[in-house]
């Protein structure tokens, strides 16, 4: 798990429109320009119906973000979709370092 001081609050949320910039069949990613470099995964109830599945899927993004090189200007928000919890690690970890390199 990340360090609460690399994850958002809700007061950074507060009046910021996120810009979506990677799409996938497992997940959305969307960017903020903070001073401050912070993440976040929301997984609605809608989307994954179970407790279980939703925090499974925010320890596995989290665990891939202290893994792999991280662009240091930009906040990101990674928004799961309902097949993520049952992909393979290595596959998530895939399509994050995708969009990582699409960020550049």
């Amino acid at each position: 798990m990340l360090p609460k001081s690399k994850r958002f609050t809700k007061e950074d949320f507060q009046g910021k429109r996120p810009k979506v910039f990677f799409r996938s069949n497992l997940l959305d990613i969307a960017a903020l320009t903070l001073p401050v470099q912070k993440f976040a995964c929301v997984t609605s109830k809608k989307t994954l119906k179970r407790a279980v599945d939703r925090n499974l899927i925010k320890r596995r993004i989290f665990g891939v973000v202290q893994e792999l090189k991280r662009p240091a200007t930009h906040s990101l928000i990674f928004y799961p979709k309902k097949g993520s919890p049952t992909i393979p690690y290595s596959q998530l970890q895939k399509e994050i370092q995708k969009a990582f390199d699409t960020l550049y």
